[in-house]
């Protein structure tokens, strides 16, 4: 009786970390694919348990996407206070220190971007073949200054480490720091393509490549953004990218297709209803097209990254006052500023309007 007792212990014990593997597994898949939202709901009632360390990590990735900087950093200094030999909580850590960093002054900034390299380094030490930690560190030893740690042939040092755990990653790294350098980036984004034809992350760059206005090769762009959806038709930047493109060349049906698949395989960002709404008032062509996809965008929540409700607000805004809709716009502009007060842009088109 005490055997078959404790076989059923065991089969329980087995089947909930079956569970929380799974569960962890699902929260990672949001991660990598940029549904923050997703994620949050998910992980927020799971964090309501101050043990759950996998939770507390997750949480703080969402809430750092959306902005909440404090959250992020409780949540992640929670999560490896659990288990401090897990590199991806530290990587985390230092990704809240890194955001909160950027809005501080000088003297904290210095401070904090210490603690941020610290956690990178401790990420990396506790796997090796960590890439997220390898290249924040990369882009650290790039840009900061020698004061703060800054050493350019540490940075190319740590791509040549990249390239040889993922060489896609690797090229990618290393058209990081060639921006500015047209053909050089070009160059190195088709290598990572072709290193892994599977890398949605090298397709989607050079679909925005391409796209630049110094370029200007849309037939490639959509080739590649097309490449990006068909390895994973569930992001949403690849979409944003095709309705941009299609919106430039005016290509209605085919912006209109594009915009419902995106919302059909990507619900909760409406994020390229945005993006053909600015390339329309860009080009002045159609702005009751732009105004009816501005307003699809403000009817949810945006993404995290995605533009803000103020900005869909001002922009709309603006396609009313194209269309002589001056009252409207108004209107508009008026909601944009209580939503974000320091919005300049719309306080400069109000002002105009009221004069």
């Amino acid at each position: 009786m005490m055997l078959r007792t404790l076989s059923l212990l065991l089969c329980s014990l087995v089947l909930l970390a079956v569970d929380a593997t799974a569960a962890d597994s699902s929260l990672e898949a949001l991660r990598e694919a940029g549904h923050w939202k997703r994620l949050r709901q998910m992980a927020e009632p799971q964090a309501a348990n101050p043990k759950d360390a996998s939770a507390a990590y997750f949480l703080s990735c969402a809430k750092s996407a959306f902005g909440d900087l404090d959250g992020a950093l409780e949540m992640a200094q929670r999560a490896v206070s659990l288990d401090s030999g897990n590199s991806q909580y530290h990587l985390q850590l230092g990704v809240a220190y890194g955001r909160k960093a950027n809005k501080a002054s000088f003297f904290k900034a210095m401070s904090l971007g210490g603690q941020y390299k610290n956690e990178m380094k401790k990420a990396a030490e506790l796997d090796p073949k960590n890439i997220d930690a390898l290249w924040e560190l990369m882009e650290f030893y790039w840009h900061a200054p020698a004061i703060a740690g800054g050493d350019q042939k540490k940075a190319r040092s740590t791509i040549d480490d990249i390239m040889h755990i993922n060489p896609a990653k690797g090229y990618l790294a290393l058209a990081e720091l060639a921006q500015g350098k047209e053909e050089d980036v070009e160059d190195y984004y088709r290598k990572a393509a072709a290193a892994d034809p599977k890398s949605y992350d090298a397709q989607v760059r050079l679909a925005r490549f391409y796209s630049s206005d110094q370029q200007k090769n849309y037939d490639l762009a959509e080739k590649h953004a097309q490449q990006a959806i068909a390895i994973d038709p569930g992001r949403g930047g690849s979409y944003k990218l095709m309705a941009a493109l299609y919106a430039r060349q005016a290509r209605w049906h085919d912006l209109d297709s594009v915009l419902s698949e995106a919302e059909s395989r990507v619900r909760d960002d409406l994020s390229a209803y945005f993006q053909a709404g600015l390339e329309i008032l860009s080009a002045g062509n159609d702005p009751q097209r732009a105004e009816r996809y501005f307003r699809k965008y403000l009817s949810q929540e945006p993404e995290a990254y995605a533009p803000h409700l103020s900005r869909g607000h001002w922009r709309l805004g603006q396609a009313l006052e194209k269309q002589g809709r001056k009252t409207d716009a108004i209107a508009e502009f008026e909601t944009a500023l209580r939503l974000e007060p320091d919005l300049e842009d719309a306080k400069k088109d109000l002002k105009r309007l009221k004069q």
